[in-house]
């Protein structure tokens, strides 16, 4: 995956992650374990260096300080991005995603509070319970109709990654 290729414009991204082994984990919204499996994290970068600077740092296993929930996954040897879904936009629009994973056929809510901190979802972290093609055709789905239904101009890209 060619991070250049990626803008330094703020917005919202979908992020497939392929858990390989068991993960219990202690963090502040309590005790998780996660199963092996596929899973989607939706969140924001809305900050200095917009969605280049937050993937290029989810993608990094050697993060000085962990900063999110997510950090402690994707620092993991057995934790890998195998899809990157972005939306470039300036609206917050974060909650609106997690909340239509929600209601989605083939993702369930991983872990309550998990990345939702900051926003009034029930969690950001959501498990594939279908085949792998399906979950991420209905993630890039999801955010097509979100484009659709705002008419804002928002532009969604998606990068695979050795999924």
């Amino acid at each position: 995956m060619q991070l250049e290729s990626i803008p330094h414009e703020k917005g919202v991204y979908i992020l497939t992650l392929r858990v390989e082994s068991l993960i219990s984990l202690s963090l502040a919204i309590g005790f998780i374990v996660l199963e092996p499996g596929l899973y989607a994290y939706v969140g924001s970068a809305r900050g200095v260096g917009g969605l280049r600077s937050r993937i290029e740092h989810h993608l990094s296993k050697d993060k000085k300080r962990l900063w999110w929930h997510i950090d402690y996954l994707t620092s993991r040897p057995d934790v890998s991005v195998t899809c990157i879904i972005y939306v470039l936009t300036y609206m917050d629009l974060e909650k609106a995603l997690a909340d239509e994973l929600c209601k989605a056929n083939c993702w369930s809510p991983a872990v309550k509070g998990f990345g939702s901190s900051d926003k009034k979802s029930f969690s950001h972290l959501f498990k594939c319970i279908c085949n792998t093609t399906t979950c991420i055709n209905e993630a890039l789905d999801i955010v097509k109709n979100l484009h659709r239904e705002l008419e804002v101009g928002i532009i969604w890209l998606e990068h695979l990654i050795n999924s």
